[in-house]
């Protein structure tokens, strides 16, 4: 089982939102579980929004937020590529469904 951890802000915003969707959509497949932990302070390391797999945090490739593909490569070594293909897919869903939902909000 992997387990990832998205750290959030509370309320959660943009960063934070898209996120925890990313980890809820992964969590659907049998081997990953998610849960959310909301941040007291910016202080603490790793900042908010961050993902964690298996403790492991996921940096963005771009150095600001993390692709459905950032989510993947955090998983390659775990998963067999099929699955981690129909992953993409959902991810790339998610994050199309959430920037619609902020372009037309």
């Amino acid at each position: 089982m992997h387990r990832i951890t998205t750290l959030s802000k509370q309320p959660p915003g943009g960063r934070c939102t898209l996120y925890i969707r990313y980890a809820e959509a992964a969590s659907r497949h049998p081997a990953i579980s998610h849960e959310v932990k909301y941040k007291e302070t910016d202080e603490e390391s790793p900042p908010a929004p961050s993902m964690l797999i298996d403790g492991q945090v996921i940096e963005p490739s771009d150095g600001v937020i993390l692709s459905p593909e950032d989510v993947v490569h955090g998983l390659k070594e775990k998963m067999p590529d099929k699955e981690l293909d129909d992953l993409r897919s959902a991810l790339e869903t998610v994050q199309e469904c959430l920037m619609e939902e902020w372009t037309n909000g």
